[in-house]
């Protein structure tokens, strides 16, 4: 693609290209909260970027430009780390029927999904698809990287190039958001109709005391003072993610670095060597978390919207098959756990979404189905732990291992 008339001018302000992509970022922020999340910012930010893009009206270099893009690199697995300090052991005991059914429901999607696709499209297309059905930005990073290594090294990666392969799991993320919400949504509120009917039965009564969500920090950490200060935990996570780097290197690469790091941050957490959600105590989540987001969109610079056009038909496969083997999965294993079958179905959904739509569809349904201040406070109470910790089994902790796995079998 030719580069646009910016471009050949001069480089770009690092400056003005960083407050651009801040400008892109409100506008889709602006429509997710005007749309009640229903129309996310990744897909708005995505349909900025390529129009952008492919009619020259931004700059191919803006995101490189902005300094987002090479801090992103930096910090990936760090973030993987932090996302570990998520969720602790006693999280999964308390709630192990909603980590089976998010869990198997993950694994069984991802090898229905892997294995149709390889019959209809090539083992590269098949892999990338299944991951970003059931994964989140993490995922689709580690098919970007591998689809990258691979084809700098020249190798050919079948009927997709380097950028189109990256873009597609990009582009699965953005629409399955959009449609997750649609149908979570409507399941939630039959789940919180029938909670109700249970508390009016006299079968649900309302507690006082709120339930303790896998965000809320902790003092108890066994660490001295100077080692709990903001940069203090900055350095551990990265220390740590230097640690997966290792461990990954010694088994050859099988083992996906971002699948220990999230390991590692599980153990960290457990061992009381950092606090839960540690990056929330470094003020600097905001902007690793953007910063990280950006490199997805990095590959959006090399393609035109004729590119897409073959994209269509296999976008089309995953969303499709990908919604109705998660609704079959998660209603036969809920069934075996004893879950009603909206929750388990809601719980399975979860994957392609995670939190915080999980926290934010779930309010939603309560306030439109409890009649009273006390109704919506016992089905969230009866809802919310259940579907906040769905999503940390679904997109942080199950796909980032499968996804960790699967890429490793790309070819070139």
């Amino acid at each position: 693609m030719e580069a646009g008339y910016l471009d050949q001018v001069q480089p770009m302000l690092p400056i003005l290209a960083f407050t651009l992509v801040m400008f892109v970022w409100t506008i889709g922020e602006f429509v997710s909260a005007k749309t009640k999340a229903l129309v996310s910012m990744m897909l708005v930010a995505s349909i900025i970027f390529l129009i952008g893009f492919s009619a020259d009206l931004i700059p191919h270099d803006m995101i490189q430009q902005s300094g987002l893009l090479g801090l992103g690199q930096a910090v990936v697995g760090l973030i993987i780390v932090h996302l570990g300090t998520m969720m602790s052991i006693e999280d999964l005991k308390a709630q192990w029927r909603t980590f089976v059914i998010g869990s198997l429901t993950v694994v069984i999607v991802s090898l229905v999904l892997y294995f149709a696709g390889s019959l209809v499209f090539d083992r590269n297309i098949a892999i990338a698809g299944s991951t970003a059905i059931t994964g989140g930005t993490l995922s689709i990073l580690m098919v970007q990287g591998e689809a990258s290594a691979i084809d700098a090294a020249g190798g050919d990666l079948g009927l997709l190039s380097a950028a189109l392969l990256a873009v597609f799991p990009l582009l699965i993320l953005n629409f399955k958001n959009f449609i997750g919400f649609l149908v979570t949504a409507n399941i939630l509120k039959k789940e919180a109709l029938r909670v109700r009917g249970e508390y009016r039965k006299g079968n649900l009564k309302m507690y006082e005391e709120e339930v303790e969500t896998n965000t809320s920090p902790t003092n108890e950490v066994i660490l001295p003072s100077y080692l709990q200060t903001p940069y203090a935990t900055l350095f551990l996570l990265g220390l740590a993610e230097l640690v997966a780097r290792w461990l990954s290197g010694l088994t050859n690469g099988y083992v996906n670095t971002f699948v220990i790091a999230l390991l590692l941050g599980i153990v960290l957490r457990h061992f009381k060597l950092v606090k839960p959600n540690a990056l929330s105590t470094t003020d600097s989540f905001g902007l690793l978390m953007i910063s990280i987001m950006v490199i997805a969109f990095g590959p959006l610079a090399d393609i035109n919207l004729a590119d897409l056009v073959t994209l269509i038909w296999p976008i089309t496969f995953y969303l499709i098959g990908g919604v109705i083997t998660i609704m079959l999965s998660a209603y036969m294993i809920g069934k075996q756990v004893g879950y009603s079958p909206a929750l388990s179905i809601a719980v399975g959904l979860t994957s392609l979404f995670g939190f915080p739509g999980t926290m934010v569809l779930t309010k939603e349904a309560a306030a439109a189905v409890g009649e009273t201040e006390e109704e919506i406070a016992v089905i969230e109470q009866n809802i919310l732990p259940i579907m906040v910790t769905a999503g940390f089994s679904t997109v942080t902790i199950t796909s980032v291992i499968i996804g960790g796995i699967m890429v490793g079998f790309i070819v070139g």
